[in-house]
């Protein structure tokens, strides 16, 4: 009997200090869980634009220096884009309905470009980058030209728009694009005045 109340007496001890271990464990997991969570939420405000819910330019500058690499491996494309008269936008309506156009653009460049070979960020004001990979010229073209159609259905926003191939350095080709995006604003100009002059 004593042997018998003794066997019981260590298995309950056995099954509690497995209990407790088992609990420890899973407070560790959970911990860990919560932290990982916690990482993932960090890691997504760091590279998100909080008004579009795109990828800002926080996330185009990792993804550009963590893939600088492989840059060879394929083409890859750099297509920027400026709001027309933003700032006209939001001195005449106000900040509420530039919020609305920024949102706008978001949303429709990401219908446009939403194959896998895109990304697109909002770098900053009313700038948005199109990063493609794999994908020629013409392609870029086709795709501008959606865009364009895309634009012409919704009426009331214009973008202004410059690209360029990234061949050895990601920021030349940034530079690049951006020139011949305010040639592209500038000529737009020229149009208007000249147009109103006649």
């Amino acid at each position: 009997m004593n042997t018998l109340l003794a066997m019981t007496t260590i298995i309950t001890v056995l099954l509690i200090v497995i209990m407790i271990k088992l609990l420890l464990k899973i407070r560790i997991i959970n911990k860990k869980i919560k932290y990982v969570d916690e990482a993932n939420m960090w890691h997504k405000l760091a590279v998100t634009d909080d008004l579009t819910g795109i990828y800002n330019r926080n996330a185009y500058n990792l993804y550009v220096n963590k893939t600088e690499i492989d840059i060879q491996k394929e083409s890859r494309w750099i297509i920027l884009f400026d709001v027309d008269d933003f700032k006209t936008i939001n001195d005449t309506e106000g900040h509420l309905a530039g919020d609305v156009v920024l949102k706008n653009v978001a949303k429709i460049l990401l219908e446009v470009f939403s194959d896998f070979q895109y990304k697109v960020f909002r770098i900053g004001g009313d700038e948005f980058l199109v990063l493609a990979e794999g994908v020629s010229e013409n392609e870029i073209i086709e795709q501008l030209l959606a865009l364009k159609k895309r634009l012409a259905t919704d009426g009331n926003i214009s973008l202004s728009k410059g690209y360029s191939i990234i061949k050895n350095n990601s920021e030349k080709a940034f530079k690049y694009a951006d020139e011949m995006l305010y040639a592209d604003k500038l000529s737009k100009k020229l149009r208007n005045s000249s147009s109103k002059n006649i």
